[in-house]
């Protein structure tokens, strides 16, 4: 598990904004040692924090039209400072949660999964005619989310392993190939490229006529 300060401010209750930014602001004061440097200076983050009160308070008045778009631009201002000071934070702390406690921020737990051995397979092999003659769209459902994935053709036996031939290497499960002969009967392979030179098997293969 890694901890990381909240950077998205944006959908913060508008009562609770002002309350969470103050916190904020006392705790890296209190601890500026620890962080260095910042991003936004902490007297900037107080005119801030009372520009944004004083926005709320005429909005609650019955302000109109003109306090709500006021309000709104001060919430923005002020969720842009505290997300351009929770990135510091986090590239101080390194998903360390004590570190990311001294700065007062809220903050939530991610867990990172390594994939040392090899990828499965894709599935859900599609083949379709492109627009342009000459053109096939793959499709595939890669199970490695973020994925690369190497893309082969053979126009001759499917069961002959020298006639494949690599066309690209391509992200996510989405492919085009284009420059293929109209009227040749093309098959079409992925598998999925993993980590330290390791790759899935290759998907069944599909195979279409091109246009």
């Amino acid at each position: 598990m890694k901890t990381k300060a909240t950077t998205y401010f944006n959908e913060y209750p508008a009562a609770e904004l002002p309350v969470t930014a103050r916190t904020i602001h006392v705790n890296l004061t209190k601890n500026a040692t620890v962080f260095g440097p910042l991003p936004v200076d902490l007297d900037d983050l107080e005119a801030l924090i009372s520009d944004y009160e004083a926005k709320l308070e005429a909005s609650m008045g019955g302000g109109g039209k003109r306090a709500t778009l006021d309000l709104k631009g001060a919430k923005l201002a002020l969720s842009l400072g505290l997300r351009s000071l929770g990135n510091h934070v986090n590239s101080v702390a390194r998903f360390d949660p004590l570190i990311v406690a001294q700065s007062g921020f809220p903050s939530y737990e991610t867990l990172r999964r390594k994939h040392p051995g090899p990828p499965l397979e894709p599935l859900d092999l599609r083949l379709k005619h492109g627009v342009l003659p000459g053109t096939i769209l793959v499709r595939y459902k890669p199970r490695r989310a973020n994925s690369v994935n190497e893309v082969q053709i053979n126009t001759g036996d499917p069961m002959d392993e020298t006639a494949w031939k690599t066309v690209s290497i391509f992200a996510r499960g989405r492919a085009e190939l284009r420059g293929l002969t109209p009227g040749a009967l093309v098959w079409v392979r992925v598998r999925t490229v993993g980590l330290n030179n390791t790759f899935s098997n290759w998907c069944d293969p599909a195979q279409i006529r091109v246009l």
